[in-house]
């Protein structure tokens, strides 16, 4: 396994107290609103511009709909879950 660069390690170390507020202040899945969220997904991944720590870009969601995000993107992009490179 890779090792982090100094500068990714002190992002992902904010990366955790903002993941650990929003878990906080946000125990119900933003999808289902049935299950705890027990993850914090990237709306526009890092992979399309988007940014780790920027709280408007996350999104707290199950288990289960995090799962169902990254099987069906066409539906997720459909519904907000996901973004494109060039949405704002």
């Amino acid at each position: 396994m890779r090792h982090r660069s100094k500068k990714m390690e002190t992002l992902y170390i904010e990366r955790r107290k903002i993941v650990a507020e929003l878990l906080r202040d946000q125990p119900m899945c933003e999808r289902c609103a049935s299950q705890y969220a027990t993850d914090v997904h990237e709306i526009k991944t890092r992979a399309r511009g988007g940014s780790i720590l920027d709280r408007n870009n996350l999104a707290c969601l199950c288990r289960v709909c995090h799962t169902w995000v990254t099987q069906n993107p066409k539906l997720a992009l459909e519904q907000g879950w996901l973004k494109n490179s060039w949405d704002d």
